[in-house]
């Protein structure tokens, strides 16, 4: 894990966030991978750097192809679900937090992250 931002409320959508955090950043040396949520990122990053999936719709169904290329950019994003499941994992995060100041969940957060890589880093020595 890379980066851990501030907490935010269960009902902030992802894509909201990400224009809060990174409004204004250079994307150009980086390559983003977004799932389906993230349609319009064009308009903040360049469409050359970014990896989403392709969305069918009622008249057009997916092709043979196009499920095939979804599958391939899913199995790149489920790595970063799994590490977000091994810091989900530490106890003070999975339950009920009753903090008055958000700042020490926040702290919490980025401990239990650095624990997540600590204990990957050692599972892979």
């Amino acid at each position: 894990m890379l980066f851990v931002s501030k907490m935010y409320e269960g009902h902030t959508h992802d894509f909201t966030i990400f224009k809060e955090i990174f409004a204004g950043f250079d994307f150009s040396l980086f390559r983003v991978h977004v799932d389906s949520g993230f349609y319009g990122l064009e308009q903040y990053v360049n469409p050359h750097f970014i990896f989403k999936p392709i969305k069918a719709s009622k008249t057009k169904p997916l092709t043979s192809q196009q499920r095939q290329i979804n599958t391939l950019l899913a199995s790149g994003r489920v790595r970063v679900e799994h590490a977000i499941a091994k810091i989900k994992a530490f106890f003070s995060l999975r339950i009920e937090n009753r903090l008055k100041d958000k700042r020490k969940l926040d702290d919490a957060m980025a401990i239990c992250a650095g624990l997540a890589n600590f204990k990957t880093k050692l599972a892979i020595a």
